[in-house]
């Protein structure tokens, strides 16, 4: 082939890289823009189930953008996973120890608090009306439930039984709060260790023992963004509804507290 007929296959050089450029502007854009279009994922905590969705519900009311993919599980098994090598772009943990391991991989910002619960001592229903105490269920004619020592619940109810020097051993361990609260609920134990939260947000007749001293032990919830989210935008969007009016309104709805 000829130098001319090269000139008339190619064109310029400055043409030439003219049309490259645009062409390598346009790939940018494009992968760009497929990356902000799919969904973020979050984890977030059992006992913060109702609270995300009903964030979830708000987010994006046109349905205009890809609704978040929620992973729900107890914050110790949340952590497991993010240590096998799950793919996560936000975090909701229950208590701060858990999120220090979390934060401790260097792939997350910094976190931020932003509710805190109480552990409650609630009993099924058919025991709503026996107007039993803490030393009445601990008598030894009662089973019981609470969280696995690894999900903060347990470590919260742990804390709760030997402060009062209660004998922790017999009760059934189960992998989240949910799972306690669901236990009560159809009755398969007679009372269980949840948060208060948990308890206000049963449709069950569960009753919750006033006065048991449950009420001193707390824990507080955070939330931490990754460093490389797979859309920072809408992760952004999240965040700002989860810690904006809209959150602190929702969170006290469903009996939170702030920090």
């Amino acid at each position: 082939m000829t130098t001319r007929a090269k000139t008339r296959l190619f064109g310029d050089k400055p043409t030439f890289r003219a049309l490259l450029g645009t062409f390598v502007t346009f790939a940018v854009i494009t992968a760009g823009c497929g990356r902000e279009s799919q969904a973020s994922t979050v984890f977030a905590a059992s006992s913060m189930t109702d609270f995300v969705e009903d964030i979830l519900l708000h987010f994006d009311e046109r349905g205009s953008v890809p609704r978040p993919q929620v992973n729900i599980a107890g914050s110790g098994t949340l952590l497991l996973q993010v240590d096998e090598g799950a793919q996560v772009d936000l975090v909701i943990l229950a208590g701060r120890q858990h999120m220090e391991q979390l934060l401790e991989s260097g792939n997350f910002l910094p976190s931020r608090d932003f509710a805190v619960t109480s552990l409650a001592l609630i009993v099924a229903p058919r025991l709503a009306n026996r107007g039993l105490s803490v030393d009445d269920l601990w008598s030894g004619s009662f089973q019981g439930a609470m969280c696995v020592l690894s999900a903060p619940c347990g470590q919260l109810a742990m804390d709760f039984g030997q402060s009062f020097q209660l004998e922790m051993q017999g009760l059934s361990l189960e992998p989240n709060v949910r799972a306690v609260l669901a236990k009560v609920e159809r009755g398969e134990v007679d009372f269980g260790l949840v948060y208060e939260t948990d308890f206000r947000s049963s449709t069950s007749d569960v009753t919750k023992i006033v006065d048991s001293g449950t009420e001193e032990f707390s824990t507080t919830y955070s939330l931490a963004i990754s460093k490389n989210p797979m859309n920072r935008s809408q992760v952004d969007t999240l965040v700002k509804k989860m810690t904006g009016e809209l959150g602190r309104q929702t969170l006290s709805e469903l009996g939170f507290k702030e920090p």
